[in-house]
């Protein structure tokens, strides 16, 4: 079974749970607005709507089953409160029982980061602002950017390019109370839809 039709199973399951969800008292945890009869996402950078039936992009695009089971994945493990971060960032290897989809994520996130921005520093820059992304000031790296995944799940990038001895080397970091909003395979499905859009416009 390819990807798409997994996605397109695990939304249908994932959309009769959600049946019973208490949007009233929860939206506001999980930082969604209402707006008439439809509850408003903010996905990257794109404003999603469900009307507890399907997820429209209010621009008209298409969402892929991978990009929904993400957004009812956060309707499903919305905690009782909101469960702010320490501010500690971690890698995703970090996440609990994230080893069984390391490699795989590296593969698809970092590596192609390193590979198609190698030495075009401010085209990844570029492309980072188009997305919304926000630069970060940090000492350890040439670029830092945060993204917001969600609303309560920011995504940062840090990105050295390479030097005479030196590969080009990209990291995404989570902030530590991630798990709490998105199982880890959601989350690796964030970074892997960040990357496409970069590499998509780079």
């Amino acid at each position: 079974m390819d990807d798409s039709k997994i996605f397109d199973k695990k939304y249908t399951e994932y959309l009769s749970y959600i049946k019973d969800f208490q949007f009233s008292k929860k939206a506001g945890i999980l930082g969604i607005q209402k707006r008439d009869q439809s509850f408003i996402f903010e996905f990257f950078n794109r404003r999603i709507a469900f009307d507890r039936n399907n997820f429209v992009d209010i621009a008209g695009d298409r969402i892929s089953f991978a990009v929904k089971v993400v957004l009812c994945k956060y309707l499903l493990m919305c905690p009782d409160e909101i469960r702010e971060s320490s501010n500690r960032l971690v890698t995703f290897r970090e996440i609990a029982n994230a080893d069984p989809l390391f490699s795989s994520f590296t593969s698809n996130t970092s590596k192609i980061i390193e590979t198609s921005f190698s030495g075009r520093l401010e085209k990844l820059k570029t492309q980072c602002l188009k997305l919304g992304g926000m630069i970060m000031e940090t000492k350890s790296y040439d670029l830092g950017v945060r993204f917001r995944a969600l609303p309560r799940i920011p995504v940062i990038l840090y990105f050295n390019d390479k030097e005479e001895l030196m590969p080009a080397k990209a990291m995404f970091l989570y902030h530590d109370n991630a798990r709490l909003y998105l199982d880890t395979e959601c989350l690796a499905i964030t970074c892997t839809y960040l990357t496409g859009l970069l590499i998509q416009t780079g």
